[in-house]
């Protein structure tokens, strides 16, 4: 194995000690019980201005104040729902890959578990607010568009199938490509809890990047040093080579894609603005326009995400306990799907180093 999957395994071992010996214990629905965080909601944008949906169009001159709240709220309103979406997922791998490493490593395998339990708290949390955002606006009950196939993928037979399937294999995947998700959600949520003028809200953003910081610490321990907690298969079959490398691909095409991501996105908006009282007395087709120029244009979110997650990708996949032909592969895949994206630094290639200098982020 190599020196940087030991280094990698002894740094979460320390980890799971520190944070097992002080769990902070489910946090963000208790700052909820708290503080008088609804009255937070009423006429203060909740993201960034220039994140908000239609900020970068030439449609958004247009609007009143209102419809310009409004659709900064659901910006907020989105990216919330599909980060607990994911959220969701990670509660489900993470306890099966808990039970799968329950005997070979129970400290692991314990660290895992609490961070199901924090990913618990986050999503009650967030459920309330976004209640209360849609209720501000007065929308009605609202299904959300969710990608192709999410019930079958998004279950507890399929994560279990894929864990015991694939053991190791999966595993590095999984938190490779959790990694890389923490590091796009990370680049919404702090500029959110940055913004002027501190709220409960801002201060429930924080928080909740506190708790995502030690995930991303663990997304890169993991994704380094699998395969030094679990052997590789000792046999090996082209078939299973096979299924192996489309598990792969179709675990990053599904998760990264920003035809599938993007036209989520899409799909949710042009369900749910139209329910907004603010933008109820706009033309159908005015608002049909603003969303898609929205969406075809190069967005506020996006612009963060370039900013922010480039290096912490580069360092993510660059000690992932990958061969150099496997990190190629995934660098290739990425890269053809991002369209507005960057997900890594100019001129980086797996093999190489453009990053001279890297601060890592806290996770006391």
């Amino acid at each position: 194995m190599s020196d940087i999957a030991v280094e990698e395994l002894a740094r979460l071992r320390a980890f799971a000690t520190r944070r097992l010996a002080n769990p902070n214990g489910q946090q963000l629905c208790h700052h909820l019980d708290q503080t008088p965080w609804e009255a937070a909601i009423a006429d203060a944008p909740l993201a960034p201005w220039e994140m908000s949906l239609g900020y970068h169009t030439p449609h958004w001159a247009t609007l009143d104040e209102e419809q310009r709240l409004a659709l900064n709220h659901w910006t907020y309103v989105m990216m919330y729902f599909r980060i607990g979406d994911g959220e969701r997922f990670v509660v489900l791998v993470n306890d099966a890959v808990a039970g799968f490493l329950a005997q070979d490593d129970p400290q692991i395998s314990a660290l895992l578990k609490l961070e199901v339990h924090e990913e618990v708290d986050h999503i009650a949390a967030f459920v309330r607010v976004l209640d209360a955002v849609r209720r501000r606006h007065q929308m009605g009950f609202l299904r959300m568009p969710v990608k192709p196939l999410r019930p079958l993928i998004v279950s507890r037979p399929a994560v279990k199938f894929l864990v015991h399937t694939f053991g190791a294999d999966f595993i590095t995947t999984y938190f490779l490509g959790r990694g890389i998700v923490n590091h796009m959600g990370k680049a919404f949520e702090t500029r959110v809890a940055d913004l002027p003028g501190a709220t409960p809200l801002t201060r429930l953003s924080m928080l909740h990047t506190v708790d995502e910081n030690r995930h991303m610490a663990v997304s890169r321990m993991m994704a380094a040093c699998t395969y030094q907690l679990l052997e590789r298969r000792a046999h090996r079959s082209a078939l299973y080579e096979a299924l192996h490398e489309a598990m792969r691909r179709t675990t990053i095409t599904y998760t990264f894609s920003d035809r599938i991501t993007t036209g989520q996105e899409r799909a949710m908006s042009h369900r749910a603005l139209p329910q907004m009282k603010a933008l109820s007395g706009l033309p159908r087709h005015a608002l049909r326009e603003l969303i898609d120029a929205h969406f075809d244009g190069v967005t506020g979110l996006e612009h963060a995400k370039n900013e922010f997650m480039p290096k912490f990708n580069q360092r993510l996949l660059d000690r992932a306990g990958l061969s150099l032909e496997e990190k190629r592969a995934w660098f290739s895949l990425l890269v053809s799907m991002q369209r507005n994206l960057r997900f890594f630094p100019e001129g980086y290639q797996p093999g190489t180093s453009v990053v001279e200098a890297f601060d890592e982020l806290p996770v006391n």
